[in-house]
């Protein structure tokens, strides 16, 4: 790519972000522009979506923004969560529609969101964790908050506790029994906590490039860390069904699946590698959802954990960040193309059957009875000194019209 092309294009992104505050009509070349260049510029500050792209820079670049020590996160996936009846009522129709009905901008960076029993709460980055009251979707109001120490990547909310993901912050479990005024319980070290997933008083942690780990949360005044290991892959994401753990594996892309029946020593049965970055994983039914970015949503047969087989493949319109399934259908968080709907009542042929745009960069999603729940970032960029962006999220809730 020339000098000149550089420019140009560079010129195009600052035009955008300065008169919509993020890229949208350039979405189809964006995701292939931002690959091989930084975002933006403003002084010595340089913008990026990718760690590997910072680090190249600073390696090849000569000027005084190789001065700059940046830090870049990695869009990431944190959570899934298990198909319960409790948690959400899948459509059971074939045709609907998409409405955005609310749109609520959050102080940080919208990460993720769990919404149980008229309240949804929202991993906000560096702002931590925001509580909605949504008995209303139409009217979300934020009643209550908690200002982690790190930056908040997903939240698990289990008998009135939020078990928190909070990157360089570690893993926290907060009483939320009263919402509008959580309280921290305990904290374990910080180390790069991606996502974490409770069942049955366990709680499971991915833990970046340190793998996993696994603790005793019976008493989660003193969560006990039971079982730890290194793998030699970043795990992004975790996911428990049965007496099964499965981990989606990054930028390296596939899954690993664990044997949890005694959760103090899980082993190893399968290992699946695929194309595109690993988000997002979900299972029902014995199927695994994968969501793999540019790669697309991935469907993997797991009635036999030890040998998973690749059952289908689509590719959508934007980069699929995460999945939820609800009945016969997936939700995706597809990037700047905000919701997408695929039937996968046939997971051997799925097809996409409603989409909706939405203003921003649609990271998570969340589905309970007839709503869907997004996180959304208002804006691309990332503070390349680790400060906030005041409000670049958001909550957005979308009705199910049958």
């Amino acid at each position: 790519m020339t000098p000149l092309l550089k420019k140009i294009l560079f010129l195009i992104l600052i035009i955008e972000i300065s008169l919509f505050g993020f890229i949208y009509p350039v979405r189809n070349f964006i995701p292939k522009l931002l690959s091989k260049l930084p975002v933006f510029k403003i002084s010595n500050e340089v913008y990026f979506r990718e760690k590997e792209q910072a680090k190249n820079f600073l390696k090849n670049d000569q000027s005084d923004f190789s001065a700059k020590v940046l830090r870049v996160e990695k869009r990431e996936e944190n959570l899934a969560f298990e198909s319960n009846k409790d948690i959400t009522s899948p459509p059971n129709k074939t045709s609907f529609k998409l409405e955005l009905v609310s749109s609520y901008n959050t102080p940080g960076q919208a990460e993720f969101v769990f919404v149980l029993e008229n309240l949804a709460y929202l991993a906000d980055g560096f702002s931590g964790l925001q509580i909605f009251d949504v008995s209303q979707p139409e009217k979300p109001k934020l009643i209550g908050s908690y200002n982690t120490p790190g930056y908040s990547e997903g939240v698990f909310v289990s008998e009135k506790l939020a078990y928190i993901a909070d990157k360089d912050g570690g893993f926290l479990i907060v009483d939320v029994s009263d919402p509008k005024k959580p309280k921290e319980i305990s904290r374990y070290n910080p180390i790069s906590a991606e996502g974490v997933f409770v069942s049955n008083n366990f709680a499971y942690l991915a833990y970046s490039w340190w793998g996993i780990k696994i603790f005793d949360v019976f008493d989660p005044k003193f969560p006990n860390l039971i079982f730890e290991r290194d793998l030699p892959d970043e795990t992004e994401a975790v996911f428990i069904s049965g007496n099964y753990l499965y981990l989606a594996k990054g930028e390296k892309g596939g899954f690993q699946i664990f044997n949890i029946s005694n959760p103090k020593n899980p082993s190893l049965i399968s290992t699946y590698k695929t194309s595109g970055y690993a988000e997002s994983i979900f299972v029902q039914d014995n199927y695994l959802f994968l969501a793999t970015d540019t790669a697309g949503l991935q469907i993997f047969d797991v009635s036999n954990p030890a040998q998973p087989i690749l059952v289908s493949n689509i590719k959508t319109q934007g980069s699929i960040e995460s999945v939820f399934v609800s009945g016969k259908y997936a939700f995706l968080a597809a990037g700047i193309a905000g919701l997408e709907v695929v039937d996968i009542s046939n997971p051997k042929d799925p097809k996409p059957i409603n989409s909706l745009k939405l203003l921003g960069f649609t990271e998570r999603v969340f589905v309970s009875g007839d709503y869907v729940y997004l996180a959304v970032k208002n804006s691309l960029l990332l503070s390349a000194q680790n400060l906030p962006i005041k409000n670049a999220g958001s909550l957005q809730i979308i009705k199910i019209q049958f």
